[in-house]
């Protein structure tokens, strides 16, 4: 066990660490972590909130550990931790996780697991925060059939845009104040910090994507520019087969509406058209945010596997 330092570490270990972590985090979320990307984000990350570990066996990586000070609660980390297959049932992540906890500095680690074996027993006696389901949604012939019958839907009062990458200058603030409200839903306020989203805030956040494509569609009523909902899905690359679906508000006084899924549904078919080689967009939702959940049902999405987020205290797992 030993920390692991991206910019020191030579291209066979950084290539290798990157490879358990991207396999691993596609088995926890459904979505693809390109490693050579991430070696690349690593190579040019500045210092801060980030410090990682790795496990060897027989001098191969076959443990990874992340841990990120959250931006809403500094007393908190969250942790990615992964281990090879062939590497499980060998004490590598109970011993990996002794050693994130005596160095990680903060006073509770959180994670996400999968439900049921192997995540949920490794992290036996973590309290429970939220309980979420992963979605995925096939771009087959009945989810596209199904997504162009809502797209049709009747909504005369309002029209709907579509960018990708950088929000048109007209649309950065009214995109961003919508954005705003992604922290109006179930839990949300347990996984990510409240955020300033003005106009450098939603550049910042564009810049951040570290290479993926951005595809945002947003709610316009007719005649105004007033952004009043929006959806956000990024694709890794023009090859990719695994799209990711992040998050999707609407204004409160525009809610209930069918908004939500008609735009949805309009995402996916921009989806389908823009990057054909999609198969499948996957997304996580907090199980009791009732309002998604039938939302992401309506729009051809059923439940994949269900994760926990799960919280325990540093002093608890060094002793």
């Amino acid at each position: 066990m030993e920390a692991f330092e991206a910019k020191a570490s030579g291209k066979r270990d950084l290539d290798a660490w990157c490879h358990v972590f991207g396999e691993g985090q596609a088995e926890l979320s459904g979505g693809v972590v390109d490693p050579g990307v991430l070696a690349e984000q690593l190579r040019v990350e500045a210092g801060g909130r980030a410090r990682r570990w790795l496990a060897r066996r027989a001098g191969s990586i076959c443990g990874v550990a992340e841990l990120r000070t959250q931006q809403h609660d500094p007393a908190a980390g969250f942790l990615r931790l992964f281990v090879t297959p062939s590497a499980r049932r060998r004490g590598v992540g109970s011993r990996l996780l002794a050693r994130v906890a005596a160095d990680a500095g903060v006073e509770r680690i959180q994670a996400t697991v999968l439900a049921g074996p192997p995540g949920e027993p490794f992290v036996g006696g973590w309290r429970v925060v939220l309980r979420l389901e992963l979605h995925e949604q096939r771009l087959d012939q009945d989810t596209l059939r199904r997504c162009h019958e809502l797209a049709m839907a009747a909504h005369p009062d309002h029209r709907l845009v579509f960018w990708q990458g950088a929000a048109p200058a007209d649309r950065v603030a009214p995109f961003g104040r919508v954005m705003g409200h992604v922290l109006d839903a179930p839990g949300a306020e347990l996984q990510m910090a409240s955020r300033a989203w003005d106009t450098a805030a939603v550049r910042a956040w564009e810049a951040g994507m570290g290479g993926r494509h951005l595809l945002v569609g947003a709610v316009v009523p007719s005649p105004s520019d007033e952004v009043v909902g929006a959806t956000v899905t990024t694709v890794a690359s023009w090859e990719a087969r695994v799209a990711e679906q992040h998050d999707t508000a609407v204004l409160p006084g525009h809610r209930g509406g069918g908004l939500a899924r008609w735009m949805k549904a309009r995402q996916t078919l921009r989806l389908h058209e823009l990057f054909p080689r999609v198969e499948s967009v996957t997304v996580t939702v907090n199980q009791q945010n009732a309002p998604m959940l039938a939302v992401n049902r309506a729009v051809g999405y059923r439940l994949v596997r269900e994760r926990l987020l799960v919280e325990t205290s540093t002093h608890r797992l060094r002793t």
